[in-house]
Protein backbone atom coordinates (compact mmCIF):
# COMPACT_ATOMS: atom_id res chain seq x y z
CA UNK A 1 0.00 0.00 0.00
CA UNK A 2 1.36 3.38 -1.06
CA UNK A 3 -1.57 5.62 -0.15
CA UNK A 4 -4.51 5.73 2.24
CA UNK A 5 -7.10 8.28 3.36
CA UNK A 6 -7.71 9.35 6.95
CA UNK A 7 -10.07 11.50 8.98
CA UNK A 8 -8.94 12.58 12.42
CA UNK A 9 -10.28 14.87 15.10
CA UNK A 10 -8.28 16.27 17.98
CA UNK A 11 -6.47 13.78 20.23
CA UNK A 12 -8.50 11.74 22.69
CA UNK A 13 -6.79 13.44 25.63
CA UNK A 14 -8.32 16.77 24.53
CA UNK A 15 -11.82 15.42 25.07
CA UNK A 16 -12.59 14.93 21.41
CA UNK A 17 -12.62 17.14 18.35
CA UNK A 18 -16.36 17.22 18.01
CA UNK A 19 -19.27 18.01 20.25
CA UNK A 20 -22.28 15.81 19.75
CA UNK A 21 -25.90 16.90 20.03
CA UNK A 22 -27.40 18.30 23.22
CA UNK A 23 -29.68 15.28 23.43
CA UNK A 24 -29.37 12.82 26.28
CA UNK A 25 -26.25 10.64 26.63
CA UNK A 26 -28.34 7.57 25.81
CA UNK A 27 -29.56 9.13 22.56
CA UNK A 28 -26.02 10.06 21.51
CA UNK A 29 -24.87 6.54 22.33
CA UNK A 30 -27.66 5.06 20.20
CA UNK A 31 -26.75 7.39 17.31
CA UNK A 32 -23.15 6.24 17.50
CA UNK A 33 -24.24 2.59 17.54
CA UNK A 34 -26.45 3.30 14.53
CA UNK A 35 -23.44 4.61 12.61
CA UNK A 36 -21.34 1.61 13.65
CA UNK A 37 -24.07 -0.82 12.61
CA UNK A 38 -23.94 0.64 9.10
CA UNK A 39 -20.21 1.11 8.60
CA UNK A 40 -18.26 -1.04 11.09
CA UNK A 41 -17.54 -4.75 11.10
CA UNK A 42 -17.68 -4.76 14.90
CA UNK A 43 -19.96 -2.82 17.25
CA UNK A 44 -18.75 -4.30 20.54
CA UNK A 45 -16.87 -1.66 22.50
CA UNK A 46 -13.21 -2.39 23.23
CA UNK A 47 -13.63 -0.68 26.59
CA UNK A 48 -16.40 0.93 28.64
CA UNK A 49 -15.45 3.10 31.62
CA UNK A 50 -17.21 5.32 34.11
CA UNK A 51 -15.13 8.18 35.54
CA UNK A 52 -15.85 10.48 38.47
CA UNK A 53 -13.94 13.78 38.65
CA UNK A 54 -13.18 15.94 41.65
CA UNK A 55 -14.81 19.38 41.54
CA UNK A 56 -12.31 22.02 40.43
CA UNK A 57 -13.99 24.75 42.50
CA UNK A 58 -15.23 22.47 45.29
CA UNK A 59 -18.85 22.92 44.21
CA UNK A 60 -19.81 19.33 44.95
CA UNK A 61 -18.51 16.58 47.20
CA UNK A 62 -17.31 13.36 45.63
CA UNK A 63 -17.37 11.35 48.87
CA UNK A 64 -20.98 10.16 48.66
CA UNK A 65 -20.70 9.55 44.92
CA UNK A 66 -17.45 7.65 45.35
CA UNK A 67 -19.02 5.44 48.00
CA UNK A 68 -22.12 4.75 45.89
CA UNK A 69 -20.13 3.98 42.75
CA UNK A 70 -17.71 1.72 44.62
CA UNK A 71 -20.63 -0.27 46.02
CA UNK A 72 -22.07 -0.65 42.50
CA UNK A 73 -18.93 -1.26 40.47
CA UNK A 74 -16.10 -2.20 42.83
CA UNK A 75 -12.75 -0.59 43.58
CA UNK A 76 -11.81 2.10 41.01
CA UNK A 77 -8.49 3.10 39.49
CA UNK A 78 -7.40 6.45 40.92
CA UNK A 79 -5.60 9.12 38.90
CA UNK A 80 -4.07 12.21 40.45
CA UNK A 81 -1.99 14.04 37.85
CA UNK A 82 -2.06 17.46 39.47
CA UNK A 83 -5.16 18.69 37.63
CA UNK A 84 -8.43 17.01 38.63
CA UNK A 85 -8.27 13.85 40.67
CA UNK A 86 -10.43 11.13 39.15
CA UNK A 87 -11.69 7.61 39.82
CA UNK A 88 -12.41 5.19 36.97
CA UNK A 89 -14.34 1.92 36.85
CA UNK A 90 -14.22 -0.56 33.96
CA UNK A 91 -17.79 -1.65 33.25
CA UNK A 92 -18.94 -5.04 32.07
CA UNK A 93 -21.71 -5.19 29.47
CA UNK A 94 -24.33 -5.96 32.10
CA UNK A 95 -23.44 -2.76 33.98
CA UNK A 96 -23.64 -0.32 31.07
CA UNK A 97 -27.28 0.51 31.80
CA UNK A 98 -26.35 1.29 35.41
CA UNK A 99 -23.72 3.66 34.04
CA UNK A 100 -26.38 5.54 32.09
CA UNK A 101 -28.55 5.64 35.21
CA UNK A 102 -25.72 7.27 37.16
CA UNK A 103 -25.35 9.93 34.46
CA UNK A 104 -29.07 10.65 34.57
CA UNK A 105 -29.29 10.75 38.37
CA UNK A 106 -26.39 13.21 38.57
CA UNK A 107 -27.02 15.34 35.48
CA UNK A 108 -27.76 18.43 37.61
CA UNK A 109 -24.44 18.48 39.44
CA UNK A 110 -22.56 21.79 39.04
CA UNK A 111 -20.54 22.02 35.84
CA UNK A 112 -16.89 21.05 35.87
CA UNK A 113 -14.12 21.39 33.23
CA UNK A 114 -14.74 17.69 32.64
CA UNK A 115 -17.43 15.43 34.07
CA UNK A 116 -18.49 15.55 36.87
CA UNK A 117 -19.24 11.98 35.73
CA UNK A 118 -18.42 10.59 32.30
CA UNK A 119 -19.34 7.32 30.62
CA UNK A 120 -16.67 6.47 28.04
CA UNK A 121 -16.82 4.04 25.12
CA UNK A 122 -13.97 3.05 22.81
CA UNK A 123 -14.54 1.06 19.61
CA UNK A 124 -11.93 -0.35 17.21
CA UNK A 125 -13.19 -1.64 13.88
CA UNK A 126 -12.75 -2.10 10.15
CA UNK A 127 -14.97 -0.26 7.71
CA UNK A 128 -17.56 -2.12 5.68
CA UNK A 129 -19.72 -1.10 2.73
CA UNK A 130 -23.21 -0.40 4.15
CA UNK A 131 -24.84 -1.61 0.93
CA UNK A 132 -23.11 -4.98 0.67
CA UNK A 133 -22.01 -5.51 4.30
CA UNK A 134 -18.60 -6.51 2.94
CA UNK A 135 -15.49 -5.30 4.75
CA UNK A 136 -13.49 -2.88 2.60
CA UNK A 137 -10.42 -4.71 1.27
CA UNK A 138 -6.79 -4.06 2.21
CA UNK A 139 -7.45 -2.34 5.55
CA UNK A 140 -4.95 -4.69 7.16
CA UNK A 141 -2.28 -3.06 4.96
CA UNK A 142 -2.88 0.43 6.37
CA UNK A 143 0.05 1.31 8.66
CA UNK A 144 -0.47 1.91 12.36
CA UNK A 145 0.94 5.43 12.76
CA UNK A 146 0.48 5.53 16.54
CA UNK A 147 0.71 2.26 18.48
CA UNK A 148 -1.85 3.62 20.97
CA UNK A 149 -4.52 4.06 18.28
CA UNK A 150 -5.69 1.19 16.11
CA UNK A 151 -7.26 1.58 12.67
CA UNK A 152 -10.11 2.66 12.90
CA UNK A 153 -11.36 4.08 16.20
CA UNK A 154 -14.18 5.98 17.91
CA UNK A 155 -13.92 7.32 21.45
CA UNK A 156 -17.23 8.60 22.82
CA UNK A 157 -17.28 10.46 26.12
CA UNK A 158 -20.79 11.00 27.48
CA UNK A 159 -21.44 13.61 30.16
CA UNK A 160 -23.17 16.96 30.62
CA UNK A 161 -21.32 18.05 27.47
CA UNK A 162 -20.57 14.96 25.41
CA UNK A 163 -17.70 14.72 22.92
CA UNK A 164 -16.46 12.29 20.32
CA UNK A 165 -12.93 11.70 19.05
CA UNK A 166 -12.24 9.62 15.95
CA UNK A 167 -9.45 8.22 13.84
CA UNK A 168 -10.75 6.81 10.56
CA UNK A 169 -8.40 5.05 8.12
CA UNK A 170 -9.75 4.16 4.67
CA UNK A 171 -7.99 1.97 2.06
CA UNK A 172 -8.55 4.60 -0.63
CA UNK A 173 -5.59 5.62 -2.81
CA UNK A 174 -7.69 8.17 -4.70
CA UNK A 175 -11.16 9.68 -4.57
CA UNK A 176 -13.15 8.40 -7.54
CA UNK A 177 -16.90 7.86 -7.91
CA UNK A 178 -17.19 4.96 -5.45
CA UNK A 179 -15.00 6.55 -2.80
CA UNK A 180 -16.80 9.88 -3.09
CA UNK A 181 -20.22 8.22 -2.72
CA UNK A 182 -19.03 6.13 0.23
CA UNK A 183 -17.64 9.14 2.07
CA UNK A 184 -20.73 11.21 1.29
CA UNK A 185 -22.99 8.57 2.81
CA UNK A 186 -20.67 8.13 5.78
CA UNK A 187 -20.68 11.87 6.50
CA UNK A 188 -24.48 11.95 6.37
CA UNK A 189 -24.71 9.22 9.03
CA UNK A 190 -22.05 10.46 11.46
CA UNK A 191 -23.25 11.37 14.97
CA UNK A 192 -21.38 14.68 14.59
CA UNK A 193 -20.70 17.19 11.82
CA UNK A 194 -17.50 16.31 10.01
CA UNK A 195 -14.96 19.06 9.43
CA UNK A 196 -13.39 19.58 6.01
CA UNK A 197 -10.12 20.45 7.76
CA UNK A 198 -9.42 16.96 9.05
CA UNK A 199 -9.14 14.87 5.86
CA UNK A 200 -5.66 13.69 4.84
CA UNK A 201 -4.26 11.60 2.02
CA UNK A 202 -1.16 9.77 3.24
CA UNK A 203 1.58 8.75 0.81
CA UNK A 204 4.62 6.61 1.45
CA UNK A 205 7.85 8.40 0.62
CA UNK A 206 10.91 6.85 -1.01
CA UNK A 207 12.57 6.49 2.40
CA UNK A 208 9.55 4.70 3.89
CA UNK A 209 7.97 7.57 5.83
CA UNK A 210 4.26 8.35 5.59
CA UNK A 211 3.60 11.96 4.55
CA UNK A 212 0.10 13.50 4.90
CA UNK A 213 -1.43 16.21 2.75
CA UNK A 214 -4.74 17.95 3.19
CA UNK A 215 -7.49 16.95 0.81
CA UNK A 216 -10.94 18.42 0.17
CA UNK A 217 -13.81 15.96 0.00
Amino acid sequence: MKRFLSYEGLPIKSGGAHSVSRESPKVNYEKTLGFLNLFADNIKAESVELTLYKSKNKEYSVLNLLTELTIKFGIPKTKNDGWLKSWTWSLKDENIQKGFEMLELNKDLPKNPVGPITLNFCWNFLFKDPKTNQVLPNQELIPVLDFRVKNSRIYLRLSQESTISVWFAFPFARIDKYESAFIGELKSKLPFKASDKHWRMWEKSSNGNWIPRKIEI
